[in-house]
């Protein structure tokens, strides 16, 4: 895994959209962007389309009350039982990520007591669906506003 940290202000970007805001103008920009709805309830929604080349499922989450967009994913699907394309995916895509990110602490995973310097965590690394036999490559934006007002949701 591949966690990154920005030390800014500023909400994450994914696909220069902002995360923090709320599900269904996300919804909207990503369909606009070419993104095909799957699924969608009032805390997930599901796309699939080309994400780096590569087909692949991404995920919005949001919170409970608000809606507001805490974290995206994305799993590449193309890669389930090909562990060499993987593998070579995830060294293009962490370059990527430390290229676009340099500035970020990406040495070592931060506990969440640790964000109060920083706006947004992205993470790299493998993951398996429920069902699947193999593991899949995914990258993850979290937010910490939207995380922060996940938190007081469920709490309430």
């Amino acid at each position: 895994m591949l966690p990154l940290y920005s030390q800014s202000g500023e909400h994450a970007l994914f696909l220069g959209l902002p995360l923090g805001g709320n599900l269904e103008t996300f919804v909207d920009s990503l369909e606009d962007k070419g993104y095909e709805v799957q699924t969608m309830s009032e805390t997930i929604a599901s796309f699939t389309g080309m994400f780096d080349g590569v087909q692949c499922i991404i995920e919005v989450h949001a919170t409970p009350k608000s809606h507001t967009v805490h974290q995206v994913s994305v799993c590449f699907s193309e890669f389930m039982e090909n562990e060499i394309a993987r593998m070579l995916k995830y060294r293009q895509i962490k370059k990527q990520l430390k290229r676009k990110y340099s500035k970020w602490d990406y040495r070592r995973e931060k506990t969440l007591d640790e964000w109060s310097s920083t706006f947004a965590r992205i993470s790299l690394g493998t993951r398996r669906f429920p069902g699947q036999r193999y593991k899949t490559l995914y990258v993850w934006w979290q937010d910490r506003t939207g995380w922060e007002t996940l938190q007081r949701e469920l709490e309430e």
